[in-house]
């Protein structure tokens, strides 16, 4: 677990970092500059980009955590892998502008409420696909060589300060919105080829291919989990993304914003977990590469009750908090405190079941995640008809929790089938307790006039009431050390 804890601590500083920074984006400036239609448009372009950039992928992103154990070869450059990464998804990127220029009409027509923006600034969707899919592409090479902090830099801190920028130069009257949108878009442009320079500088940008080690067994190999992997990463995003993109074309581009920033807290929630991922995964690739079920199991495991505790943490944190965040924003924004709720459980749910879903994507059992996410992307949908008429942006969330829970329930009971283990013990319960605990103590605590003075006593509670638990219960030895090595920093210092 070193280099895991390592590159998570990392991570978690860099996406912590970058947290703050969109924080004061999208909870502050993105909604006091831009028209909430304006800013609707944005947070709808960016759903369509991350799923667009999955199909455009053809599953190489996965395809490069899976197999590259098998190319890694410093002295023989890694047999040029990088080269098939970046020149089969040109493909996908042709074949997917395609479709977007033929199926233009119908796809605006869905998201024309009383707005013409997103027709206005359509066209802009192809750039962005195409910076959003070559950073993930290069992302994939980098993680595979178990170095994942700098692309959390470049997209969770650079990206973001890059769009604080952008947003200050539209505020100051320096350019026109259409103006805006160019640099909107190109702030996504930046990072990729920062990350193709990154690559250069450490020596291991190798382009020329090797096809010595491509024998036809491994390139079917590789084919067969490239085409499980895009539909099964395709639903995965689509699962990420689609109540955005069904709140923006059931409702309105506005209601789209409102629903923004409730999700965006409560994606909060989440940033440990993404550190922990980018890590974990090719390291669990390895340990399937080795038939390493112990490793496995272990990783498993203290995912689970570390994400736990962290997530609720947060999800605490900003809960007992909602009134002074909210305080920053429009009255119109309000209607957000509810996705909010609902979205932070889903967000719980996720991180409780631990890596699950990495368990199962890097085995030779990965068939199961499309047919489960697939599955479950046809319930989001129709969860989301349903409950965004009756609900509006309440319902999205709503549909979005239920969603996930099923999701990890299914994952939860296939791995115990197929590899004999499960990431829950006693000290789960003594975890989840704890988080009651400060939840109730954080909530119930008297109001106190000054609200700065509020907000940071509730929270100096939370924090000590979780932080003595978990030394006083033992339920984590991972986050005992870890706050014993930060208190050290911070006592050396």
């Amino acid at each position: 677990m070193g280099i895991i804890l390592r590159q998570s601590f990392a991570n978690t500083i860099c996406s912590f970092a970058g947290a703050v920074i969109g924080f004061i984006n999208v909870i502050w400036l993105f909604p006091f500059v831009l028209e909430a239609e304006q800013f609707g448009l944005t947070r709808v372009m960016i759903s369509i980009g991350i799923i667009g950039a999955q199909v455009a992928g053809l599953g190489m992103g996965n395809v490069t955590l899976r197999f590259f154990p098998l190319f890694r070869n410093v002295e023989k450059r890694h047999f040029g892998y990088l080269f098939y990464a970046v020149t089969i998804p040109l493909f996908g990127f042709a074949l997917l502008s395609l479709a977007g220029w033929i199926f233009q009409a119908p796809i605006i027509r869905f998201y024309s409420d009383e707005s013409t923006l997103f027709g206005d600034y359509y066209q802009l969707l192809f750039p962005l696909l195409l910076f959003i899919l070559y950073f993930h592409i290069l992302e994939s090479y980098v993680r595979s060589l178990f170095d994942t902090v700098i692309a959390t830099f470049f997209q969770d801190v650079l990206l973001r300060l890059l769009q604080t920028l952008v947003v200050l130069i539209y505020y100051f009257n320096l350019v026109p919105f259409g103006t805006f949108m160019w640099l909107f878009v190109l702030s996504f442009g930046l990072p990729a080829f920062l990350m193709l320079l990154y690559i250069g500088f450490t020596r291991q940008l190798f382009v020329f291919p090797d096809i010595s080690i491509l024998t036809l067994k491994r390139i079917r190999s590789m084919a067969d989990y490239a085409l499980f992997a895009i539909l099964g990463s395709v639903s995965a995003m689509a699962l990420g993304n689609i109540d955005m993109l069904m709140v923006g074309g059931l409702t309105t581009l506005a209601d789209t914003a409102v629903y923004a920033v409730g999700f965006y807290l409560a994606s909060m929630i989440k940033i440990p977990s993404n550190g922990l991922m980018k890590i974990s995964q090719p390291l669990i690739a390895e340990a399937h590469h080795k038939n390493d079920i112990a490793t496995i199991a272990a990783i498993y495991s203290k995912s689970s009750i570390n994400q736990l505790l962290v997530g609720g943490f947060i999800f605490i944190g900003i809960g007992v908090n909602l009134d002074h965040v909210f305080r920053f924003l429009p009255e119109a924004y309000h209607a957000g405190v509810y996705v909010f709720l609902f979205i932070g459980i889903s967000k719980m749910i996720d991180m409780t079941a631990g890596l699950n879903a990495t368990i199962i994507r890097t085995s030779e059992w990965y068939r199961f995640d499309l047919y489960a996410t697939i599955l479950l992307v046809g319930l989001t949908l129709t969860t989301n008809l349903i409950f965004i008429p009756l609900y509006g942006i309440t319902g999205a969330a709503m549909a979005t929790a239920l969603s996930v829970l099923i999701h990890n329930t299914l994952y939860f009971f296939y791995i115990r089938h197929r590899f004999g283990i499960q990431p829950y013990s006693r000290k789960t319960l003594l975890g989840l307790l704890l988080l009651g605990a400060a939840f109730a103590a954080g909530w119930l605590l008297p109001a106190i006039p000054f609200w700065i003075a509020d907000l940071l006593i509730r929270s100096l509670l939370v924090a000590g009431l979780i932080t003595g638990g978990i030394f006083l219960l033992n339920v984590s030895d991972d986050l005992q050390q870890f706050i014993k090595d930060a208190w050290g920093v911070v006592i050396r210092r």
